[in-house]
Order: C-alpha cells, then sequence, then structure tokens
C-alpha cells in the first residue's frame, strides 16, 4: 500500500467543554437489549510477547508496543467481532508481529458489545495490562465508552470498525482515532446524491431505531434532498427486528421511486430481503442498501438470489485493485476461500496503519502514535484512497456497489466511485457541530 505523510493542524480545544454529551449519547446509541447481553468470558490471547516497555519511555528502535484489542466475539455480533479481530490478525500473522524493530503484543478482549463491559475490559488492559493503546471496539455505543475513558487517562484508541459520528465530531480528541471505516452520516450521503443523479425523484426510507440507524438515514436523506429528491417516508424499526413482512408492506405503500435501507449486520440483512423478495417486489421496487446489509455474510445466506442488488461502502471487496485482490487471497488461503467482509477490511487497515508508523518511526505511544496515523495519506489501500482530517476521521471514497459473480464467487463489485468523501456533508465544521445530534426527530 503506498502511502505518504503530510502534517496538518488539529482542532481539539473548542471541544473540550463536550465530554458530558458522550454520557448522554450511550443510552441513545445502544441497540435494544444491549444492557442485557451474552455474558462474556474473559477471553485474552497474547501475539508474539517479548520483552517489556514503559509507555511513558518511547525508544527509536526496539522495544514492545502492547495493544488491547476490544471487539464482540460472543453475542450477538459474534460474527462481525471476530472477523475484526480475524483482519487484525491477518496483517500480523502475513507480515511478522514486528515493525521498525518493535515488537506488536496482541491482548484480545471480548465486551459482547455491551457498553458496560467494554468500560470493564477497557478499564483491565490499560489499569492491569498496561497496554499502549486501545483497538476497538465495534460498535457505536460500545465505541463511545470506551473512547471517553481511554481519553481521558491519556491512552489511544484506535476504531476499525465503528460509525458512531460523534467519534471524530463533539467528542473528538487527539487521542481518538477513526481507522477503518467511515461516520454512519458519511458514508451514506454519496448514496442519496448516487440515487437523484439516477433520476429517482421520491425516496422511503428505513433504519433501525437507534443512533447508527439515524445517522446513516440522514445521510442518505440530505445527500438525496441536495439534489433535487424528496424523501417522504421514514420507517424506523427496533434493533433486533427478525421479521420485515409488516415494514416491507410499509415501503410498497409507500411508492416511492426508491428505497434506501440500513441494517447493523448479521442476520437483519438477510430477514429484511426475505421479507421484500417474499412480497415480490423485486422487479417493481428500486433498492439501495447500506454497507452492512449486503456483506458478505448476505451474500452468503442468499447466494444468487441477491444477485444484480445495489448498496453502498467504503469497502469494495470486487474493486480492481492489486492491493485489494493480494488482501482478498491472503484471506482466502486462511479462511476457507471465503472472502472478507468490511469488519475484516477494518482491522487489516488498523494493523497495517500501526505498522508504518513503528516502521518510520520506531516505538510511539500516545497522542504521538494518533498523531503520526492522521498524517498518512495513501494513495491506494484496502479501502482505496484514504487520508486523515483534522478530527482524526477518515476521508476517502465512497462506493455505490452491486452484487455480480466473478469465478464462482458473489462480490460487491463498485458501479460508482465517489472519491475523497469526507464527515461535514457539504457544511463547515463548526456548522455541523452546532446543530443538533440526529435522532427521529432531526434528520438534517
Amino acid at each position: 500500500m503506498k502511502s505518504t505523510t503530510k502534517s496538518a493542524p488539529r482542532r481539539w480545544g473548542a471541544f473540550a467543554g463536550l465530554g458530558a454529551v458522550a454520557a448522554l449519547a450511550l443510552a441513545a446509541c445502544a441497540p435494544a437489549g444491549s444492557a442485557d447481553p451474552t455474558p462474556a468470558p474473559e477471553t485474552t490471547t497474547t501475539t508474539d510477547a517479548e520483552g517489556e516497555e514503559s509507555p511513558d519511555a518511547p525508544a527509536p528502535e526496539g522495544g514492545t508496543l502492547k495493544v488491547g484489542y476490544i471487539s464482540p466475539i460472543t453475542g450477538n455480533f459474534a460474527i462481525a467481532g471476530q472477523e475484526m479481530v480475524d483482519g487484525w490478525n491477518l496483517y500480523w500473522e502475513i507480515n511478522g508481529a514486528e515493525a521498525g524493530g518493535v515488537t506488536v503484543e496482541t491482548i484480545v478482549e471480548d465486551d459482547a458489545g455491551n457498553p458496560e463491559m467494554s468500560l470493564t475490559k477497557a478499564r483491565k488492559l490499560v489499569e492491569s495490562d498496561e497496554v499502549d493503546v486501545v483497538v476497538g471496539p465495534l460498535l457505536a455505543n460500545t465505541a463511545l465508552a470506551t473512547a471517553a475513558y481511554t481519553s481521558s487517562v491519556g491512552i489511544p484508541n484506535l476504531h476499525p470498525v465503528a460509525a458512531a459520528d460523534d467519534l471524530t465530531q463533539r467528542e473528538a480528541n487527539g487521542l481518538t482515532l477513526r481507522t477503518g471505516s467511515m461516520s454512519g452520516s458519511q458514508m451514506n450521503y454519496p448514496g442519496g446524491q448516487w440515487a437523484a443523479e439516477e433520476g429517482h425523484r421520491t425516496a422511503v426510507t428505513l433504519c433501525p431505531d437507534y443512533a447508527f440507524g439515524w445517522e446513516s438515514c440522514a445521510g442518505f436523506k440530505q445527500g438525496f434532498e441536495a439534489n433535487g429528491g424528496e424523501v417522504t417516508s421514514q420507517i424506523w424499526y427496533p434493533n433486533g427486528t427478525s421479521d420485515f413482512a409488516t415494514y416491507v408492506s410499509q415501503i410498497q405503500a409507500a411508492n416511492a421511486d426508491i428505497v434506501f435501507v440500513t441494517t447493523a449486520g448479521g442476520a437483519p440483512g438477510p430477514d429484511f430481503l426475505r421479507s421484500f423478495m417474499g412480497l415480490g417486489l423485486t422487479e417493481s421496487q428500486d433498492l439501495v442498501m447500506n454497507c452492512c446489509s449486503m456483506d458478505q455474510a448476505t451474500l452468503r445466506a442468499l447466494g444468487d438470489e441477491v444477485l444484480g442488488f445495489k448498496s453502498i461502502s467504503y469497502w469494495a471487496e470486487g474493486r480492481e485493485s492489486p492491493v485489494v485482490e493480494e488482501f482478498n487471497a491472503a484471506y482466502a488461503e486462511r479462511f476457507e476461500g471465503k472472502i472478507p467482509s468490511a469488519n475484516v477490511a477494518g482491522g487489516f487497515m488498523t494493523a497495517s496503519l500501526v505498522a508504518k508508523v513503528l516502521e518510520d518511526n520506531g516505538l510511539v505511544t500516545g497522542e504521538d502514535l494518533v498523531s503520526a496515523i492522521g498524517d498518512i495519506s495513501f494513495e491506494d489501500s484496502v479501502l482505496g484512497g484514504v487520508s486523515w482530517d483534522e478530527f482524526n476521521n477518515t476521508v476517502g471514497s465512497v462506493y455505490i456497489r452491486e452484487v455480480q459473480e466473478r469465478d464462482g464467487l458473489l462480490y460487491n463489485l463498485p458501479i460508482r466511485e465517489f472519491p475523497g468523501v469526507d464527515q461535514w456533508l457539504g457544511l463547515d465544521p463548526d456548522e455541523a457541530m452546532a446543530r443538533p445530534t440526529y435522532s427521529q426527530s432531526f434528520q438534517g
């Protein structure tokens, strides 16, 4: 992955007084039932542990970077969580757990997708294991909880997958950085633009009724309406819904030109599509889905039934790029011929960023680690061309994807690319953050 480094000012002072907002956001971001998770076992794995190094004494060469990696590897989000871990481990398996003479030691902890468990595991990693950096967790509510803690104790927190807008907006700080994904509104804004440019004049949205859904729908709605369309109806469903027949009937009754659907991954993507196809809407209703709804788990579950379906994502496993092709091949070799998901790509991308910083600088910790990652700019990576803004959020390509068959396997192939997408949806950063956070009642 060819990359360059840059220097750019970062803005934190204006947001120092907004820390209290995180506590209010946690409940709003929590998926239904997340306060009562499957109990998480104390799962700890260590990779290539050699030597000891104080986190306060970085050295130009040698030493150990201790990484605490939090992900939901049990419970409702176990598949996505394990994939995020697999992507991180894949990078070090291919390249060796050493970069720039620094050994990378990883301790994996399971939070079962629960913010209280995430905090418990983060404290254990920082206060008992004395890690230099925390990576993860995966979900919006767990990520916001963890970032609030790690920033308060001076530990970097890198996010391979979490899409919560405020990680890099109202709660932005010099120790938190999104490494392998985009914010929920950011990644879906170009989808609305594309739908309008395709000639659709009306749209209906269906999204889960919590922060990720609100942010995703808001992004699509604003992109669609900024380009001449009108969202005529917005439908919300409880997270954890498995029977979408009622919602599909509402979509049918809305009679819009196109429908945008968001799920948080896992079973809801296939569940929605079974209802959608079961009511015979495949040929009569144009549809575009978000990243997670049409990820590889959905393609494996439904097979050829989803050929031709379209989605919006920062990750396109069918993109023609030597970097992507090598990544796909390496993952397939180790995981029974499977094609990697966005969760795998996020974990892998995060590891590659840490490795580059260590190769260029030796052992780096604290805000220096985060700043060094933020100064990187990739001409191409598993996610395409990527750089970071002054709030430590990714700026990169968003793809409109179509499910196509290639060599007997199903891929999301990009049919349109929107390069250089930032998180501000066409607004000035100060203007964007002065607005209310997204909800059912505020969609921009």
